[in-house]
């Protein structure tokens, strides 16, 4: 696979979509096979539009010859569904962390924490003083890796039509990086 120093972080623009959503699909499909409906695992290309050109930003890692190995996105304020669901959304300067997604064949190499570490600098940049995200509470590997980054266990939702209750997740960025 390609060493990190080929790869490209650059935003998401509106040519990446329809492979963008392909990306999104290849990298829930072991979440959707565990029987939990991310919204990733099944999205067309207009929420995938609407989720990644939206308020916030919204970048992706390309490899040398073009494709697509990761994408993160950071919304802010955070969406509409996720106010809906915990005062923690409501919270000002809080950045939310969503769709981080890194391509089964890339997996292993570092690629999502470089995404994280784009948005904790981003969220930085732009004034805030936390992120917050939401995962299944049953992907036991995602929290975890979450809990190395720093992000502790705030609260639990139920997304309408989800398999699986949500954990929220914060992540204080007054504390000291955690790498």
């Amino acid at each position: 696979m390609d060493a990190l120093e080929d790869l490209v972080l650059r935003p998401v623009t509106a040519t990446d979509v329809p492979a963008l959503t392909l990306l999104l699909h290849d990298a829930y499909a072991d979440l959707a096979a565990d029987g939990l409906n991310f919204t990733g695992a099944s999205q067309d290309e207009v929420t995938t539009a609407s989720r990644t050109l939206g308020v916030g930003a919204s970048w992706v890692l390309t490899g040398p010859a073009g494709q697509l190995l990761g994408t993160i996105t950071a919304t802010s304020p955070p969406g509409r569904g996720i106010r809906a669901l915990t005062s923690l959304a409501l919270e000002p300067d809080r950045v939310w962390l969503n769709q981080l997604a890194v391509h089964p064949d890339a997996r292993g190499r570092g690629l999502a924490k470089v995404l994280w570490g784009t948005v904790r600098d981003w969220s930085l940049a732009h004034g805030m003083r936390s992120v917050g995200l939401d995962t299944a509470e049953p992907a036991a590997a995602l929290r975890q890796m979450y809990r190395r980054w720093g992000f502790v266990d705030a609260d639990t939702v139920q997304w309408p039509g989800k398999t699986y209750r949500s954990v929220v997740m914060l992540h204080d960025l007054r504390r000291p990086h955690v790498a």
